[in-house]
């Protein structure tokens, strides 16, 4: 008879048609904070990390176990060990119950069921944490030149081009990493995901933190509604986490535009990225799996796991600019580090500011039109 482990939730009536990745407390580190005292370990149940229905999961990770060994790894341990495990018989029979020598070890290109994966570290791990998006992040006076770099490193290394789309204009650079985070957040990012060597020298606005995007797919980036599912070498498969499921390669709901029955879908559509000069790498694998990550944890993340205490990036708060050339999106802080609070005119400088983009996603809208009228069924 297998151990209740402590984990006292009730089952939902649905158990049977989810599919669960879930990971024994014991194995899993506090996560420090210096301005808080240590949190205990709990010592006996459960973390689930992962829910959705098969249906909803098989989305993504179609008909095979290897969407869920990935998704595990990049919650638990993204560069390390560990196996995915699951259970005999139906899943409601061991929502609350310990894992037992029954179960088996999962391997990549085992079938898809509904049931419950855990993830079993070869050591005590931390869970990855969570970038959460309260408002678009801006550029502020004191880092425009920054950006403005950004943005010009990653059309050279793209060649001027949407790597997605293929159009030349009108075109935004997008940040995997948030700038919210800041340099710090975006060198822990790339040293829990690429290593400590890669992480030299990264900063938030550093090209391989970034890539060229025609500019209706930025906002689904800078949302975690749309991902790259990394696939061998440079070429990645877009995956669209969005409440619209159906939108088109240029990211726009069907039926926007003239002519868009024609353009491609944007979920599942493969992208081969490519460098036009070779003075400026790509993103790591390891970022567009961490921008990847959030995506997921956006749709399928638990309550547990989002209330895991400082599971959460920490991101410096108001939004007191907008950024014309360069982005994709994040909160508002000077180079040095500061806050930026709103100031006496805030209110009247967002309404000009908010005036001045309703003009200009109208000129954007126009090049849109023009540009989906020619773009060929094929691509």
């Amino acid at each position: 008879m297998p151990s209740n482990g402590g984990h006292t939730s009730p089952v939902a009536t649905s158990t049977t048609q989810s599919v669960y990745i879930r990971v024994a407390q014991v194995n899993v580190l506090p996560i420090p904070d210096p301005a808080t005292n240590p949190p205990l370990t709990p010592t006996s149940g459960h973390l689930y990390l992962i829910e959705g229905t098969i249906d909803a999961i098989g989305r993504y990770a179609g008909a095979t176990v290897d969407w869920l060994v990935k998704v595990a790894h990049l919650i638990c341990d993204p560069r390390g060990g560990g196996r995915l495990y699951t259970h005999p018989g139906d899943s409601s029979d061991w929502y609350d119950l310990d894992r037992t020598p029954s179960w088996h070890e999962v391997v990549q290109g085992d079938p898809l069921l509904p049931a419950i994966y855990e993830f079993v570290p070869t050591a005590p791990i931390f869970l990855s944490k969570i970038s959460r998006r309260h408002m678009h992040s801006a550029t502020t006076e004191g880092s425009q030149s920054s950006a403005a770099t950004f943005r010009e490193e990653i059309g050279q290394r793209e060649g001027g081009r949407c790597p997605v789309t293929r159009a030349p204009a009108p075109l935004t650079g997008s940040h995997l990493i948030p700038k919210r985070m800041g340099s710090d957040g975006a060198r822990d990012v790339v040293a829990r995901f690429c290593g400590e060597t890669a992480a030299l020298g990264i900063h938030r606005f550093h090209p391989k933190l970034g890539i060229l995007l025609f500019y209706t797919l930025d906002p689904l980036v800078d949302n975690f509604a749309l991902g790259f599912y990394h696939v061998t070498g440079d070429t990645y498969l877009l995956h669209n986490f969005d409440t619209v499921p159906d939108r088109t390669l240029i990211g726009t709901p069907p039926g926007c535009f003239p002519g868009d029955h024609l353009t491609p879908p944007l979920h599942l559509f493969s992208v081969t990225l490519s460098v036009h000069n070779p003075n400026i790498s790509l993103p790591p694998v390891g970022v567009f799996d961490w921008h990847y990550l959030q995506c997921v944890i956006r749709m399928f993340g638990t309550k547990e796991y989002n209330d895991v205490l400082n599971i959460v990036f920490h991101a410096l708060p108001f939004k007191t600019g907008d950024d014309s050339d360069d982005d994709s999106g994040d909160d508002s802080v000077s180079d040095n580090g500061g806050l930026e609070p709103p100031y006496p005119s805030y209110p009247l400088d967002r309404l000009l500011e908010e005036q001045w983009k309703r003009q200009k996603e109208i000129e954007h809208r126009k090049e849109v039109v023009r540009w989906s009228a020619g773009v060929p069924s094929g691509i």
